[in-house]
């Protein structure tokens, strides 16, 4: 770049004389313009007029002059055209090319006018002819310049070797064409390291890839209100571009970038919205980031639904440096993401598409009939010995089980091949539309995802549209607009069977008798109604419905002003809408017909029809101002951000029921009773506001010496007026090595930096929007002369002092690459202490106040290391790269305010505890150490539990105190026994491209976590008779008496026994460790020449695998999805095969 002049040089051969705002948006242009395509001058040239008088001037400053006051952009051969020569102009109201004709004139240059583009070059002299000598050394070459990945460089300078006039660019397709008589041609690119190929005898046709030079590719990265260069940032920030994520069977972006940033680690959840959090949980709440959507605030949903092919990049801001702009909001992290913009070329249409099918990862697995018919046996035996080996099932019936020749009694009945659906469509398609001029530049995506699911009668849809549009008024004013809208509806045309109840109902209960009529045998005898009205495929048939339907809106408008050089005034308003529509219908259901007497089993039906319906609406204003002005020189660099904002957010809910409608037929809620416990009515709203002001100044020396220093404060409505305000500032500083001069002899590191940052932030995610405020509640009932009279009652006391969460974030890290892109490393150690954490305290109940008021008295802290590496290469022709990253944390609560221990439970019987000293998410209950044998009865070596001796098979739990044998253990011996978050979670991507086909893989683990199962989500006969896993065949038996086996001893549902091994302990605790093949793809790039006989620009095909392979850590129940939430199953995890294509006209 010459600063002088502001002349861009492209590929060292044209030059292109604009102002450097321009550059970026002409920059596309100037390639196409090289090609020589000529199209026929404009009306625009017809009826400009210019007038200008000038003497004795260079022609470079006329050409400048005529840029500002005709809009043309000039281009030329920088190697041909000279544009120093002195020349004089007089006209007035005179067309450009009279002009250009007196400038031109006996100046041995000459133009041609392409559109709103002037292209200058040497007026060609007579060539002499050659000689016949010289004829036969010249030869004609061709070739194709790609990059790395296999994609042609179109634009790329191709140039005979000491011959600078001799050369020619290539084509859209990569292509060249070249007469030369050396033996060898120099091929460049801006962004790529220049080649030198030789010419070998007899060989015409080459095939050219050119690598990234990483000194000169200064790859940009969005952060907080704009964007900065990779190399000089000074926090820790990490980018997703759509390339990675767009080719996944992942309708779900946060699902789609799981394992793909160390410290950000998703938690995709079978059948649940996926959660995140940076670097550790951070309180005893919410940990969630913040979301920002093209400069708006958004929120998890919003951001998990948007069409990943609208998507240009995603960043993660990870530590103070970087978040800190953003305040009270960035406690835990920021996700940017920008959605593509148009740009100034013609339009473009991309199509993208997959259809795939589905099923599960992992599902329970239950045993037959026949194991079950023995286990019940066992568990009757184990429980009263006398009664003998065959108390539930005698030999003759477990014989009916195995050979199934008695259906209707004795059944073997298989709830997961009943009921669920195998391959389920997903289908996913994409249509974008993109272009612009100099002037106005648009996007315009629409999307589709259709997702069947695997219990019958339910499906899902979803509906995007995203356009933006930018319009440069003038020089100086550029307005921007934006629409965003997303659609879900999910229906449900039947009844819904519960996966829980494929348990509770066993397999020897006959789903459906052969005469037709509904199951009520189980076993050989009448079933209770329990499984009656549990039995999944009966739920089925039931003429029960459910619609449901979301909609997010985002409509953004906003400009920029650039008044003068380097300053950038900008605002934008945003509102955001979010609206939940909900109707759901429970129908009338016969009771079920007795197999044996052919009466109606009372009690199996649903006698009253139901209807409800929910509705819910938020929006969100958010007003945002910045000014931000940039200045540099040789040595300096400074960078200056203020702004403000502004946000008001509202919440309305109205929900209600109805019952007794006269038929199934009616679907309007008026015509249920309003009277009677099924007809309710509720709603409820709430709002809260917020003022911030911020402020950034980034400081440059010498390219080398960065730092930067971020304020914000922030002032909710959540606080009292006193403690309105919180102030949240960062600093950082960076040193890039690698441009220091005892750096420059060692030419294989391009990049090294040294990062420092220190920051504090807030939270308010766990802050009521009313917390402060003294709350009442209705509904309480007084005494008046012996008549109940409904008043209010004060609920939660005021709480003026309450304030913000805090965290102090301190990162150190480290970026280099080397090897001009051969490995890249950045590396980070961060220390996060989290302060003023909401904490409950309880008071007493004779003071009427059900919810327990909150104080600022809570301390946890994180502390990680990050690690992230890159490699690509090129093997022959097989070019590749490598990328792997990993994260660990360490957390701890520091302090509780005198609270500690504080146990909770969650599911039926699993606890967790918050501890001093421990970390979040810690399972609590009795370690164990195996099964008791009978030595250990026969010896006294045993402990009892709840007055209960054991029996050999029983679990040994394990005192924490010291006791005797005989001596019972209480509450007071239970002891940390794991916990539910990883200490480490990793990631590796593979990609290969050989010619036209490109493989790549992505997969991700976490190591260090448990997770825990309860009830009848671990035990057998839970209930009574709820069916065995095929996992409790690895049990306890007399035969088989393990002391190590992965299941003790079983027993009836009454039992002491059985009350006695359900104690949780770290028998319910399974490994979740994993490693999982995320994402395996297959794709065939079809080559340019062929597509466009086609009419296309592009065209890739591949089929796509998710899921398809998981290593995991579990080796005793084996039937879980290792990244399932525990507890009871509700949900299955899945794995998808799917054939997509990519086109583009």
């Amino acid at each position: 770049m010459q600063k002088e002049s502001c002349t861009l040089f492209i590929n060292q051969n044209y030059n292109l004389i604009i102002s450097p705002q321009k550059i970026k948006r002409q920059l596309a242009f100037v390639l196409a313009i090289c090609l020589d395509c000529i199209v026929p001058v404009t009306t625009y040239a017809q009826i400009l007029k210019i007038s200008m008088k000038r003497t004795n001037v260079s022609i470079q400053n006329v050409i400048r002059e005529l840029e500002q006051k005709s809009g043309y952009t000039f281009f030329y051969n920088d190697n041909q055209v000279k544009l120093t020569k002195k020349v004089s102009v007089d006209v007035t109201d005179a067309p450009i090319e009279n002009v250009l004709d007196q400038i031109f004139n006996n100046s041995g240059y000459t133009y041609k006018i392409i559109d709103n583009q002037i292209v200058v070059s040497a007026i060609k002299a007579e060539i002499p002819k050659t000689s016949s000598l010289q004829q036969q050394k010249s030869v004609r070459i061709t070739g194709q310049v790609k990059d790395t990945t296999g994609e042609p460089i179109i634009g790329a300078s191709v140039v005979e070797k000491g011959s600078a006039s001799n050369g020619t660019i290539t084509d859209v397709g990569g292509n060249f064409k070249l007469t030369v008589s050396g033996n060898e041609i120099q091929i460049t690119y801006i962004g790529y390291i220049p080649q030198t190929v030789k010419i070998h005898p007899g060989v015409t046709d080459y095939s050219i890839t050119m690598k990234e030079d990483t000194k000169t590719l200064d790859e940009v990265v969005v952060v907080g209100y704009g964007t900065q260069k990779k190399v000089n940032l000074t926090g820790s920030v990490a980018s997703v571009s759509t390339d990675e994520i767009k080719d996944r069977v992942q309708t779900n972006v946060l699902s789609a970038v799981q394992g793909t940033v160390p410290g950000v680690t998703v938690i995709s959840r079978p059948g649940q919205t996926p959660s995140i959090n940076f670097r550790g949980r951070g309180n005893l709440g919410t940990s969630s980031p913040l979301y920002v959507i093209d400069g708006a605030i958004a929120d998890a949903t919003f951001f998990s639904n948007l069409d990943p092919n609208s998507i240009e990049s995603i960043s993660f801001l990870k530590d103070a440096a970087s978040s800190a702009i953003y305040g009270s909001r960035a406690a835990y992290g920021v996700v940017l993401v920008t959605t593509k913009q148009g740009k100034s070329d013609k339009m473009n249409v991309s199509y993208s598409g997959y259809v795939g099918l589905s099923n599960p990862t992992y599902k329970p697995e239950y045993v037959n009939s026949t194991q079950y018919a023995e286990l019940y046996n066992e568990a009757l035996y184990n429980y009263n010995p006398k009664g003998g080996k065959y108390q539930g099932y005698t030999e003759e019936e477990i014989g009916y089980f195995r050979d199934g020749s008695k259906p209707d009694l004795y059944p073997n009945t298989d709830w997961n091949d009943l009921v669920l659906d195998k391959n389920v469509l997903t289908t996913q398609h994409s249509l974008d539309f993109s272009g612009g001029t100099d002037k106005i530049r648009y996007f315009i995506g629409l999307g589709y995802v259709y997702k069947d699911n695997m219990i019958p009668g339910q499906d899902s849809q979803r509906y995007n549209l995203n356009t933006n549009l930018s319009s440069d008024i003038t020089k100086w004013l550029t307005v921007k607009a934006g629409v965003k809208y997303i659609r879900n509806d999910s229906d449900r045309d039947c009844g819904a069977p519960s996966l829980a109840s494929f348990s509770m109902v066993p397999v020897t209960f006959v789903a459906k008798q052969s005469n037709g009529d509904w199951g009520t045998v189980n076993g050989g005898q009448t079933a209770t109604s329990n499984f009656i009205t549990g039995n999944p495929l009966r739920a089925l048939s039931k003429k029960d419905w459910s619609k449901s339907k979301s909609e997010n809106t985002m409509y953004d408008l906003g400009f920029d002003i650039k008044p003068v050089k380097g300053l950038i005034i900008s605002g934008q308003g945003v509102f955001k809408g979010y609206e939940y529509k909900s109707k759901s219908y429970t129908a009338l259901q016969p009771n079920a017909i007795n197999y044996f007497s052919g009466e109606e089993i009372a009690g199996t039906g649903v006698t009253k029809n139901k209807m409800s319906m929910d509705w819910q609406s938020t929006n969100t204003m958010l007003y945002t101002a910045t000014a931000r002005y940039d200045w540099s020189n040789d040595k300096h660099a400074v960078g200056a951000l203020v702004g403000t904002s502004y946000e008001h957010y509202k919440y309305e809910r109205l929900a209600g029921s109805r019952e007794e409608f006269p038929s199934d037929a009616l679907t309007d809620m008026e015509a249920g009773s309003t009277s009677g416990a099924g007809y309710t009515n509720g709603a409820g709203s709430s709002e809260y506001k917020m003022l911030s002001y911020f402020a950034r100044v980034n400081y440059t020396l010498m390219d080398r010496y960065l730092f930067e220093v971020n304020m914000r404060a922030d002032a909710s409505s959540r606080f009292h007026k006193d403690h309105r305000w919180g102030y949240f500032p960062s600093f950082s500083a960076g040193w890039r090595m690698s441009e220091e001069s005892f750096m420059k002899d060692i030419e294989w590191i391009n990049n090294l930096k040294i990062r420092a940052s220190y920051g504090t932030l807030g939270n308010i995610n766990n802050v009521g929007n009313y917390d402060y405020f003294q709350n009442y509640s209705s509904g309480n009932h007084y005494n008046f002369s012996d008549s109940p009279v409904i008043g209010i009652g004060e609920s939660k006391p005021a709480n003026e002092t309450l304030g913000w969460e805090k965290v102090a974030l301190t990162d150190i890290g480290l970026d280099f690459d080397i090897f001009n892109g051969l490995l890249g490393v950045t590396a980070d150690y961060y220390i996060k202490n989290t302060s003023d954490i909401l904490l409950g305290y309880n008071v007493p109940t004779e003071t009427g106040i059900t919810a327990a008021p909150s104080q600022n008295i809570g301390k946890v802290k994180n502390t990680g290391f990050e690690l992230a590496l890159n490699h690509r290469n090129k093997i022959g022709a097989v070019n590749y790269s490598i990328g792997a990253n990993i994260a660990t944390n360490k957390n701890k609560i520091t302090n509780l305010g005198g609270s500690d221990n504080i146990i909770q439970t969650s599911s039926y019987i699993v606890k967790y505890i918050l501890k001093k000293g421990e970390s979040i998410g810690s399972f609590y209950g009795f370690k164990t150490d195996g099964l008791y044998t009978q030595a250990d009865i026969d010896a006294g070596h045993y402990y009892t539990l709840s007055g209960v001796v054991p029996n050999a098979g029983d679990i040994k739990f394990v005192p924490q105190r010291d006791i005797e044998y005989k001596q019972e253990i209480t509450d007071e011996d239970r002891t940390i026994l794991g916990k539910d978050v990883p200490d480490f979670t990793y990631g590796v991507n593979l990609s290969l491209q050989y010619k036209g086909f490109e493989f790549s893989m992505f997969g991700q683990g976490i190591s260090g976590t448990k997770v825990a199962f309860d009830v009848y989500g671990v035990h057998p006969f839970y209930h009574g008779q709820d069916s065995p896993r095929k996992y409790h065949l690895k049990r306890w038996t007399e035969e088989n008496p393990n002391p190590h086996a992965a299941y003790p001893r079983i027993y009836s549902a009454s039992s002491v026994h059985t009350t006695y091994n359900r104690n949780f302990s770290d028998y319910h605790l399974f490994d979740s460790d994993y490693f999982r093949f995320k994402t395996l793809s297959l794709g065939y790039t079809v080559p340019s020449a062929t597509v466009k006989n086609w009419g296309l620009q592009s065209l890739k095909v591949y089929v796509t695998g998710e899921n398809l392979f998981t290593v995991r850590a579990d080796k005793k129940m084996e039937d879980f999805d290792p990244e399932t939430a525990g507890g009871v199953i509700y949900t299955l995890g899945t794995k998808s095969v799917a054939f997509g294509v990519n086109i583009s006209f």
